[in-house]
């Protein structure tokens, strides 16, 4: 079974910080009322204080796991209890981040976890400060929304450290289809935790031919009866959804949760058009399942596409930009996705055409004015990995063709000549997601120490 990336979750360890006097006296920084001011008071409630505050828990968004939360009290003299230490590390192991509830806690960064203050005092700016200027990851919420975009974000980035991807090569540098791409593998592990497994593209099809038409028919038929129009026929459809349950089984093998192949290389092999198929559907399926998936081994979209997955929680399309007029561009491929609204929304509706002449090779079509929400952002890492270009666009309308690449989408995108001179510095596929998400992404780019590079 595949191991999503999306299935993470972001284990977040929540303290409730607060100083308790040993005794009562007033001064420069405590006045109040006596009886409120006692040892045994200040405690009663911190306590409560501390209930109080775990309420915030129970509205955190669905990719976080919440720890067991620690009551962190410390005196005047800013020391912790040992005990309490050594409770806080049971977990530290699996701990991504420290959530700080009410009050600083001294020497937090003892636990050498990222942390986060969620607090309406002013400690919460010291703290981030403090921690930072000593290299320190710190964060400083101010109310829930905004804790809950940080934790997403963070999130984001766990699960791009847990994207693994396999790439089905010809193994020639450039790749022919595409020499814009991104060839320093070391620098994406490093720099982003993400993964590449490199096999030779001639390796699927002896899994390829271990499938019987019995295992792909449910599949196939599901396809096909599920589609307001069919235009391939079931011998040649069940040969794309062979290909695609056996690079769902290399997946498996190679324990990982992004896919992409050779596609010039591929074509130039003949085997395609021994085998009678092509990868499309495989690429639309996988997506559709929360597995990112591109076409041509394109480690730049493939990138994007992971990041702008996980951030929007919605398959993408990926293609090929053209100039079509001052404020317009089309983008075309054979790769759109049926939950392009989001993995909890209903699918949408679609066709399937023919690839080729001879009438093998599925796509799905989709007609994009199905969605609501008419805006779309378009992402691509340029060949360093350290860039992302950023634009955002309204779908204005779409058309299919018989054959080869589509539907094409036609998108208004302003000025359209700035655009196009803009992914000179990029290359050329883009990767489509529907809603506005240049600011979101702009924070993941200063959380994974990437620029982003607005395209309009």
């Amino acid at each position: 079974m595949i191991r999503r990336a999306m299935d993470v979750t972001l284990n977040v360890k929540p303290l409730m910080g607060i100083l308790v006097h040993t005794d009562f006296w007033e001064g420069p920084c405590r006045a109040g009322i006596r009886e409120e001011m006692m040892p045994d008071a200040e405690r009663r409630t911190a306590r409560e204080k501390f209930e109080k505050c775990k309420e915030v828990l129970e509205h955190l968004i669905p990719q976080v796991r919440v720890l067991e939360p620690v009551f962190f009290p410390y005196t005047e003299s800013f020391l912790q209890e040992e005990e309490i230490v050594k409770e806080v590390n049971k977990e530290i192991n699996e701990t991504d981040c420290i959530m700080i509830l009410n009050q600083r806690i001294p020497k937090i960064e003892r636990f050498g976890k990222p942390v986060i203050s969620y607090t309406h005092a002013v400690s919460g700016a010291d703290v981030s400060a403090y921690l930072r200027s000593i290299g320190r990851e710190a964060y400083y919420a101010i109310d829930l929304p905004e804790l809950n975009d940080l934790l997403h974000m963070l999130w984001v980035r766990k699960a791009v450290k847990n994207t693994r991807a396999l790439i089905l090569t010809a193994g020639e540098a450039p790749t022919w289809g595409l020499q814009s791409n991104i060839r320093d593998l070391e620098k994406l592990r490093a720099k982003y935790g993400f993964e590449v497994v490199k096999k030779p593209f001639t390796d699927i099809f002896a899994i390829m031919e271990k499938i019987n038409d019995d295992e792909a028919e449910a599949k196939t038929k599901e396809l096909m009866e599920n589609a307001k129009e069919n235009k391939v026929a079931y011998q040649y459809l069940i040969n794309d959804v062979k290909y695609y349950m056996a690079a769902e089984r290399m997946l498996e093998l190679y324990d990982c949760n992004a896919f992409s192949t050779a596609c010039v290389e591929l074509c130039r092999s003949r085997i395609p058009q021994e085998k009678k198929f092509v990868p499309c559907i495989a690429h639309s399926l996988f997506k559709d399942r929360g597995i990112p998936s591109g076409c041509e081994e394109d480690l730049n979209a493939l990138l994007a596409m992971i990041m702008m997955m996980y951030t929007a929680e919605k398959p993408a399309f990926m293609g090929n930009p053209l100039f079509e007029s001052e404020e317009i561009i089309s983008l075309h491929h054979s790769v759109p996705c049926l939950q392009m609204n989001g993995f909890d929304k209903p699918k949408l509706n679609y066709s399937i055409y023919h690839f080729t002449g001879q009438g093998f090779g599925g796509k799905l079509q989709i007609d994009f004015s199905q969605n609501e929400d008419k805006k779309v952002t378009l992402g691509r890492f340029d060949p360093s990995g350290e860039k992302l270009l950023v634009t955002v666009g309204d779908v204005l309308s779409s058309k299919y063709t018989d054959t080869y690449c589509s539907p094409y989408y036609f998108l208004q995108v302003g000025d359209s000549r700035k655009f196009i001179h803009s992914i000179m510095n990029f290359g050329h596929h883009q990767v489509l997601i529907f809603g506005d998400y240049k600011k979101k992404l702009k924070e993941l780019a200063w959380l994974l120490d990437f620029e982003v590079v607005e395209g309009n």
